[in-house]
């Protein structure tokens, strides 16, 4: 387990994509972000993303309150990680965002939101924010300043995901500027889900701006 940041933990990186699983602290709570399978070739291998965050929440002494999931790509979502989950942390509620609901199969008590929802955790502010850029369920999941930003591609509109069309993704880099407007959250780091992309004291609603500008992706 790796401490990013303020209350956000890396617990570890899963399938040869090396999609991130996070903790996501705060006095005696937590949430787990982010449900990857172990392979991608239909064959679980290697750690168990269920079994380390266990360990990791055993580790930091808290009680695991939601279970959470940046997008519904393959390789963020698995059925068997988010059941292992749920077998761990029996009392967490899985929070998603409405385009999960095929994907979980009708699984029982998960709550799912539209547009955004704010949860507590320990006391403190956890916001989800539906903003498709990468994939039309992209959420913003934004906790103790910190927002993580899933698979997006900042400083620039383009996506490797060619399905969600510009205009939507322009409209999410508004609804992220529009957010700290509204709530006047300060927003000042921000972190990729793979754990490829760290940044600090960042001016969020200027990187938002930036993010709406056509560069190429490299």
């Amino acid at each position: 387990m790796d401490r990013w940041f303020d209350g956000v933990y890396l617990v570890g990186r899963y399938n040869w994509l090396q999609t991130g699983v996070w903790l996501l602290a705060h006095n005696g709570e937590a949430a787990v972000l982010e449900l990857p399978p172990t392979s991608l070739v239909g064959i679980d291998l290697g750690p168990d993303p269920a079994g380390d965050a266990a360990s990791a929440a055993r580790e930091l002494g808290v009680a695991v309150k939601f279970l959470l999931c940046t997008h519904a790509h393959h390789d963020h979502f698995s059925t068997r990680t988010f059941d292992a989950m749920r077998r761990q942390f029996p009392r967490a509620e899985p929070v998603l965002q409405s385009g999960f609901r095929q994907l979980a199969g009708g699984a029982p008590d998960i709550r799912y939101f539209d547009d955004g929802l704010t949860l507590f955790v320990g006391g403190e502010l956890l916001h989800l924010v539906h903003a498709p850029k990468h994939s039309y369920t992209d959420t913003m999941v934004i906790f103790r300043g910190a927002a993580c930003t899933g698979d997006w591609e900042l400083n620039t509109v383009r996506t490797v995901n060619e399905r969600v069309p510009v205009d939507v993704r322009l409209g999410s880099c508004e609804r992220m500027i529009e957010f700290v407007a509204r709530t006047g959250y300060h927003v000042h780091r921000v972190y990729s889900v793979h754990a490829n992309d760290r940044r600090d004291a960042v001016d969020f609603p200027a990187l938002m701006a930036d993010t709406r500008t056509d560069r190429r992706l490299w």
